[in-house]
């Protein structure tokens, strides 16, 4: 009998955002806090019920998707835990989100739905107004039909499949500073690993809480905010919209 101290727990998929993820699944003291702004009040969603969101989620979208196309996604959302949670359902099922920036406008934005191929968008009220192209849905995630939609795949089981490092997990578009913006393909491995190695450095941990201020869309949140987060087992604290004033009252209130 090999002793105790020599056992070797079995090595996890660390290299891939679905592996990540999947140390969670049974998490119920950690998980996504989001701040309201308008009452200042926070609420709590832990990360058993954050991937079980995720899976009613992948559920539901699946169901809409076109198998015969890439099954991008347009999202189109504030820093809220929904933002989250079609992150998650993209590591469950294979989804590909694509981050909308809502800076663009008209055309620019409609633009930018086309030429990441979006069947669909998912918006939220700090959408832009005008920005559906024709033939691609825009679905109101705070709606009440969305809710019912979703209420349909309540208890799906989160399975999450298997990826491999270089399966693509996300678009992210570029700034467009040299011209319209493009969008990039972001990996499960050009997410975790930053995510692992950023844990590490920082000696991130399960009683650590990570606060994005960046805008969920942009790179640097998903690869130096939410994926140390999760590699870390860490807690997210997450505002709607940056504010320069609530910053350090922010950073104190989750310590």
């Amino acid at each position: 009998m090999v002793p105790a101290a020599q056992r070797r727990e079995p090595r996890r998929n660390r290299s891939t955002v679905a592996g990540l993820l999947a140390e969670l699944t049974d998490v119920d003291d950690r998980g996504v806090h989001s701040i309201d702004a308008e009452s200042d009040s926070v609420s709590f969603v832990s990360w058993r019920n954050h991937i079980r969101d995720g899976a009613a989620l992948a559920a539901a979208l699946r169901a809409r998707l076109d198998p015969d196309r890439p099954p991008h996604v347009g999202v189109l959302l504030g820093n809220t835990p929904f933002f989250g949670t079609v992150l998650v359902a993209a590591a469950l099922s294979g989804i590909v989100p694509v981050g909308l920036n809502p800076t663009r406008r008209g055309a620019a934005l409609a633009r930018d739905i086309g030429h990441a191929d979006c069947q669909f968008v998912l918006a939220d009220r700090s959408a832009p107004k005008h920005h559906a192209q024709d033939g691609i849905t825009t679905l109101d995630v705070e709606s009440a039909d969305f809710a019912e939609e979703l209420a349909a795949h309540l208890g799906t089981t989160a399975q999450f499949r298997t990826a491999a490092p270089d399966d693509l997990f996300m678009l992210i578009f570029t700034s467009g500073t040299s011209g319209d913006p493009k969008a990039v393909r972001c990996t499960h491995e050009k997410i975790a690993f930053p995510g692992g190695m950023l844990a590490e450095r920082f000696g991130l941990g399960p009683s650590d809480t990570c606060y994005l201020s960046m805008p969920l869309f942009h790179s640097n949140a998903i690869m130096a905010g939410w994926a140390p987060a999760v590699a870390a087992g860490a807690s997210i604290a997450l505002r709607p919209k940056f504010s320069a004033s609530q910053f350090i009252p922010d950073v104190r209130r989750f310590g």
